[in-house]
């Protein structure tokens, strides 16, 4: 009996010692944290990423942990650096770059105070640089249009690279903190950040005039001028990116780029347009905003803004960004080698290359269009015959146009374009080849152009008369050209400027609505004919002619006679 007393004095003696150790540390154990393997703490918090843009497309988030926390019985809670965050901060010592990251994390107004932070910025550059380091697997929860993401992240600071193939973004940190609270507890909350970004988009617009409506097509004369807007959002790079590459390239076809016209005009939020920016030379290359340069042939505009981060579009010393896009805008002449249907596409293309990102590239393209007329030319007869070498001029606002004969052209069929300002060679005639027809290319729609005969045919009357025709583009159901023609209205007049109108109508236009063309007719009147060489007309008036003579001779000798006499 006494050996059971002994045996359970030793017992509740041994249990003493343990709780004599046990209950001072859980007095100072904080129960709410969860540690996992290697005491890591895995307590959890949910943050939240605010303000997406509901049109941003392919949006993810790459997420490195940069701090982890760990606790032991002991009540040892401590931060620490991971091995890639240690080697990217290696210019800091341990606690400093801790401290730097803890006091960034616990920022109550998140993004907005760390998206040019240094450190920050230090740390994303040595991800793009090391392709190799892992991320941290957690699943961030955004669906479209939501304009929040969420995520559970345990305890720790988190670097996170946003990325969406129509939009750049700055990098962001967030964090999950842990402190000591009231009542033998832990205090975690999570801090998020603010998705602050530009769009990676380039709209390209296009006018016949320059003060008109700017939208995806138009249409034109050849050798007219046309007027071009590219409107490209400035870009948020990072504030400690080496590469801030941002460049349009803007390709014409069948245009020709003026290259003095070239204007770049910045506008702040609210499209609020600003002073124009001033092109940098050589000289002045690191102060102004961008340079600008045109090929040769002037099918080729290359604007840069390489330099421009710091000088222009970015005020350090605010950390804003005063411009929220801007305005390239340019004027280009269509040329005589113009298409019709299918249209003269000039597409202008963005390229954002820099340290953090993949380089982006984004195109629009304005389509111009231009319009052509079949004249055909025939007697009239009751069964009409097509007639070769009638001449023809074409007129708006009382000028001729001058027309460049194209290679197309044959003695069966004549084409002719309207002459540009670098044709040589042109003429305001053009003449029906032996099918009887002129096809002319490059004319406006919505303008009237007058069509006037200059030279009949051997043996036949010139027409006097004039027409007058406006030509309508069809539009799509977006009221945007399509390149065709969908009708046509015209007038003739005599040479006095009367309306002619019911079957005295010698003049005449239609279309089909399916092509690009307007179909027009003009008949001539054949001439009275002399009779053949040796018909017996001929020897009529030929015998006439010396009766005629012979009287005359009587005549006079008749009068000589009488004065004799007298």
């Amino acid at each position: 009996m006494k050996r059971i007393w002994k045996r359970a004095a030793a017992l509740l003696m041994t249990m003493a010692m343990v709780l004599a150790m046990v209950l001072p540390a859980q007095a100072m154990t904080y129960p709410s944290l969860s540690v996992g393997t290697g005491d890591v703490v895995t307590t959890s918090e949910t943050v939240t990423i605010s303000s997406i843009p509901d049109d941003a497309a392919g949006l993810g988030f790459n997420t490195y942990q940069v701090l982890y926390a760990t606790y032991d019985a002991t009540n040892g809670f401590a931060y620490h650096l991971t091995p890639w965050a240690a080697s990217a901060l290696s210019t800091y010592t341990e606690a400093e770059a801790i401290a730097a990251i803890v006091a960034l994390g616990s920022s109550t107004s998140g993004t907005s105070t760390t998206e040019q932070a240094e450190l920050v910025n230090t740390l994303a550059a040595y991800i793009a640089a090391n392709s190799t380091t892992g991320e941290y697997s957690v699943t961030w929860n955004y669906t479209a249009p939501d304009i929040e993401a969420t995520a559970d992240l345990p305890v720790g600071a988190y670097l996170v690279i946003p990325s969406a193939t129509n939009m750049s973004f700055l990098n962001m940190l967030v964090s999950v903190s842990a402190t000591a609270g009231t009542g033998n507890t832990w205090e975690t909350a999570a801090k998020g950040a603010v998705l602050k970004g530009s769009k990676l988009t380039i709209e390209k617009t296009v006018s016949d005039t320059k003060d008109g409506t700017y939208v995806s097509t138009a249409d034109a004369k050849i050798g007219s001028t046309v007027y071009y807007e590219i409107k490209v959002y400035v870009p948020k790079f990072a504030a400690n990116d080496n590469e801030k590459n941002f460049s349009v390239q803007d390709t014409a076809t069948n245009l020709k780029i003026n290259s003095t016209s070239v204007v770049v005009t910045p506008y702040a939020t609210g499209d609020v347009a600003k002073t124009a920016l001033e092109p940098y030379t050589g000289s002045n290359g690191t102060d102004a905003g961008y340079a600008s340069s045109v090929s040769t042939d002037g099918t080729t505009l290359t604007v840069t803004f390489t330099g421009y981060y710091d000088n222009v579009f970015y005020d350090s010393s605010t950390k804003t960004y005063p411009y929220e896009y801007v305005i390239i805008s340019y004027e280009a002449e269509l040329l005589s080698s113009a298409v019709i249907t299918s249209g003269n596409g000039n597409t202008a293309t963005l390229t954002y290359d820099y340290d953090n990102h993949t380089t982006n590239t984004a195109s629009s393209n304005a389509t111009v269009y231009t319009y052509a007329a079949k004249l055909t030319k025939y007697d009239d007869e009751t069964t009409p015959n097509v007639l070769s070498n009638a001449t023809f001029q074409v007129s708006y606002n009382n000028t001729a146009l001058e027309f460049v004969e194209d290679s197309t052209s044959s003695t069966t069929t004549k084409v002719y374009r309207v002459a540009d300002k670098d044709d040589t060679g042109a003429s305001t005639d053009i003449t029906t080849g032996t099918d009887g027809t002129i096809t002319i290319i490059g004319l406006d729609a919505g303008k009237a152009y007058t069509v006037t005969e200059t030279k009949a045919p051997s043996g036949y009357s010139l027409n006097t008369n004039y027409l007058t025709f406006t030509i309508t583009a069809e539009t799509d159901t977006s009221n945007n050209l399509t390149g065709k023609v969908a009708s046509v209205s015209s007038t003739e007049y005599t040479s006095g400027g009367s309306e002619v109108t019911g079957n005295s109508k010698t003049w005449n236009a239609s279309t089909t609505g399916s092509d690009a063309y307007v179909n027009m007719t003009v008949t001539d009147t054949t001439l009275s004919s002399l009779p053949a060489t040796g018909s017996v007309g001929i020897i009529v008036f030929t015998i006439a002619g010396v009766i005629i003579m012979i009287l005359a001779l009587v005549l006079i000798n008749s009068g000589k006679s009488k004065e004799k006499r007298a």
